[in-house]
């Protein structure tokens, strides 16, 4: 009898995970190949963000291709309409009644297996082997106490439920087995976000798809590409590099805060637009567009003016609506008391991006570490170090909304945290 792995999914894309858990099960399970299946049309997702027929089946073929024993199976892009996977056991194995099929899904799938389409139909036909996900096991100290977890008891429940006497007596039992490693925690969708920002997925996607992906400019965010190509034209190189950066720290503390992280690419990648204008250039605009200022941003215009253009312009010329946005643009350089966790992210983003140097005490690379844990103390580290030198600097020559900013931060300096 042979025996087959299946491995469906949307593959949008594939990534290194899908490699790995298919791997292992070859080897486990004594596999004579592995089919990696893509739906054609999944009941659960929304097809608008998923790539054509033809890009996750290359895709795919790139990502396999140095594994003899694994095969891209187009079973289900033949159907039409809704792709359910009882559907496709069923007619597998009444075409291939002597194959012994094992479907692959992940930890998180099992938990409401049973309320896929007929569930007992699958089971029937095949034998469920369940990959766990590193980040549903975050709670255990080992992987291997794997067996301790709740699964056991949702397959046990399952096996329970869809326990049945057949035709000629016999009592089947729905075969469940367990995959001990490896435990991974890509997702697809990550990668999607991480492709449409720009942010980078080396280690987690063949370099083959990746270079597909480039090729054909897939998952790209139009209005970051755009974005990207208007401030490449008008900005330093440096100055370019550095606003690419900030993004990208935005989207880093982003997720680490548990803040949308679309959106803090957004004002980072927006927070300089108008850092190209020098001061007589900054002035006019900000008479052009109403923006009130004082004298010591007169004095100071580039330097600080450009971020309340900059935050007009996020509005008017690339269609930004989100006041929270447009406030972390305009607040960026001064900060002010008591700011938004976006104002707190692109304010420390731009000051410990990796192609910053500066001089800070405790140093810019200890400030970087707490601002993974802790943006409120990170901010107090940053204005601690610059609002008293400017005040013993430049005395009266300083923005007061960046005294404000300090005065109410400071307190994060003593308190216990």
């Amino acid at each position: 009898m042979e025996r087959i792995g299946v491995m469906g999914g949307t593959f949008n894309p594939i990534h290194l995970s899908h490699i790995m858990v298919g791997s292992r099960a070859y080897d486990m399970l004594n596999l004579d190949k592995v089919l990696f299946m893509p739906s054609k049309q999944p009941t659960y997702k929304n097809m608008d963000c998923i790539a054509s027929e033809e890009d996750r089946c290359a895709m795919i073929e790139r990502a396999i291709k140095p594994y003899p024993f694994f095969e891209l199976s187009d079973y289900e892009l033949k159907r039409e309409g809704p792709t359910y996977s009882a559907d496709t056991f069923s007619m597998l194995k009444k075409e291939h009644p002597d194959t012994k099929y094992y479907f692959i899904i992940g930890g998180d799938s099992l938990d409401y297996f049973e309320d896929w389409h007929l569930p007992d139909v699958i089971l029937q036909n095949c034998t469920l082997v369940v990959a766990p996900r590193a980040t549903e096991l975050k709670e255990k100290k080992e992987a291997r106490e794997f067996a301790e977890c709740d699964y056991a008891a949702t397959a046990d429940r399952i096996r329970k439920k869809f326990t049945s006497k057949q035709v000629d007596g016999s009592l089947f039992v729905p075969e469940i087995v367990f995959m001990s490693s490896p435990l991974v925690s890509i997702s697809s969708s990550d990668l999607r976000e991480y492709l449409e920002c720009g942010i980078s997925v080396n280690g987690l996607v063949p370099k083959e798809v990746i270079d597909y992906i480039d090729e054909k400019g897939l998952y790209q965010n139009q209005a970051f590409t755009k974005i990207k190509a208007d401030m490449k034209a008008l900005m330093k190189p440096k100055r370019y590099r550095h606003i690419l950066n900030v993004a990208e720290m935005c989207y880093k503390l982003a997720k680490l805060h548990g803040y949308d992280a679309v959106k803090a690419y957004t004002a980072g990648l927006l927070h300089d637009c108008a850092k190209h204008l020098d001061d007589q250039q900054i002035l006019a605009e900000c008479d052009k567009l109403g923006i009130q200022y004082d004298e010591v941003e007169k004095r100071q215009a580039s330097n600080l003016l450009h971020s309340k253009v900059g935050a007009v312009w996020a509005g008017d010329k690339y269609g930004v609506a989100d006041e929270d946005i447009i406030s972390a643009i305009s607040y960026h350089t001064t900060g002010k008391p008591d700011m938004s966790t976006l104002e707190k992210i692109v304010y420390m983003s731009d000051v410990i991006e990796p192609g910053r140097d500066m001089v800070y005490t405790p140093s810019l690379d200890v400030i970087r570490s707490i601002a993974t844990y802790d943006l409120d103390l990170a901010c107090a580290h940053v204005l601690n170090n610059v609002v008293p030198y400017l005040l013993r600097t430049y005395k009266d020559n300083v923005c007061m909304m960046s005294v404000e900013t300090y005065e109410y931060y400071k307190k994060y300096l003593t308190e216990d945290v």
